[in-house]
């Protein structure tokens, strides 16, 4: 009766150390189970698009200003990052010698022309020559003077009169000569200003003068480029002949993540560069502070969609038409075939079902058949 009820006992240990060792096993081998990252189908519009690698180009790209004419900077609005508009002045050298010629050529002529309009509104002597003409004329008529007398005084008028016209063609000379001076002087004022040629922002690396230094003509003074855009697309060989005027675009630049922004195509160029690839300018509507030059990206740009079709990441596609999907806690392989394909995601036209959980993660870590828990992402 003892040796049973030790028996007994032993049996009873012993089960419980198998249940033990199951619970062990169970857990142990859940733990081998991988988890896969999945996503489920769903329906969404299809988009048939063109991909390429995208830079932001100040229009014109960076301007180098310089000087028309040398002398000595007296103000220099070149702040790195500053913008300006059109017409200002970032460069401004001394004007005192060039507003003193100025002054003095318009000291002159205004003389010369008050003097001229003495001579030719209220002549004295042409007033005595004529009086002494008309007083021969009857002194001539009374028998009181010769014929010779009249031709003598009649020859000093004209004589006055001729040197009045030559007054007068001076005087307007004087006034042509005058606008050309002044308009000589204006300009030579002008180039004692550097302008700005359009909208734009000084460059970082863009004070190239300042207050103070002298500088000679040609000399670079500042660094510049536009505040317009141009967003430059390159674009594959087999895909160029698919992109068109107009077509919408979105664009994404390294600088901002995931964040889009909205386009169009705006021109198309003809030739190829070494790569072949194919030059396409898009359009983007966007604060130019946010668009900065040499900013890099990519570019979709739509070419056709279809509404309410299966999509999927596109990363979860391998060798182009097959996935993963888990079903039941099992891993399966499904041959799908691919529709549109856009910049993230694929449209599926057959071999998956809405709501499929379809793997899009570390891929080469699974095989069919295999048991892995998952993890759903948005």
């Amino acid at each position: 009766m003892f040796a049973n009820k030790n028996k007994g006992s032993l049996l009873l240990k012993l089960g419980v150390v198998l249940v033990v060792l199951a619970g062990a096993g169970f857990f142990f081998l859940q733990n081998l189970q991988g988890t896969a990252r999945v996503k489920p189908v769903n329906r969404d519009t299809a988009v048939d698009a063109v991909t390429g690698s995208v830079v932001v180009e100040a229009d014109g790209g960076f301007k180098e200003l310089k000087s028309e004419a040398a002398g000595k900077v007296v103000a220099a609005n070149l702040k790195p990052g500053s913008h300006f508009k059109q017409g200002d002045v970032l460069v401004q050298m001394d004007t005192t010698e060039i507003d003193r010629q100025i002054a003095e050529t318009k000291r002159k002529y205004e003389s010369d022309k008050a003097r001229a309009r003495i001579l030719l509104d209220n002549n004295p002597e042409k007033k005595v020559a004529q009086e002494k003409l008309d007083t021969v004329k009857r002194l001539f008529q009374l028998g009181n003077a010769s014929e010779d007398d009249v031709k003598t005084i009649q020859r000093m008028v004209d004589a006055i009169e001729t040197k009045l016209k030559l007054t007068d063609f001076d005087d307007q000379k004087g006034d042509a000569d005058y606008k050309v001076a002044m308009d000589g002087l204006e300009l030579l004022r002008k180039k004692l200003q550097v302008v700005a040629p359009f909208d734009g922002t000084i460059h970082n690396d863009g004070a190239m003068t300042w207050e103070g230094a002298l500088i000679s003509a040609g000399q670079p003074v500042t660094l510049v480029f536009s505040r317009k855009r141009v967003v430059v697309a390159k674009i594959s060989e087999e895909s160029f002949g698919r992109v068109k005027l107009g077509q919408l675009s979105r664009i994404r630049l390294l600088t901002y993540g995931s964040q889009n922004f909205e386009g169009a195509v705006s021109e198309l160029l003809p030739t190829a560069d070494d790569a072949q690839r194919f030059t396409v300018y898009v359009e983007v509507k966007a604060d130019p502070d946010v668009l900065k030059p040499k900013s890099t990206g990519e570019v979709t740009i739509t070419i056709d969609q279809r509404a309410d079709q299966m999509m999927i990441l596109r990363r979860a596609v391998f060798d182009s038409n097959k996935v993963y999907i888990v079903k039941d806690g099992r891993v399966e392989r499904r041959l799908v075939e691919i529709g549109y394909v856009a910049l993230n995601v694929v449209e599926v036209r057959k071999g998956l079902e809405v709501g499929d959980l379809v793997i899009v993660d570390r891929l080469e870590e699974f095989r069919e058949g295999q048991r892995v828990r998952t993890e759903r992402i948005n």
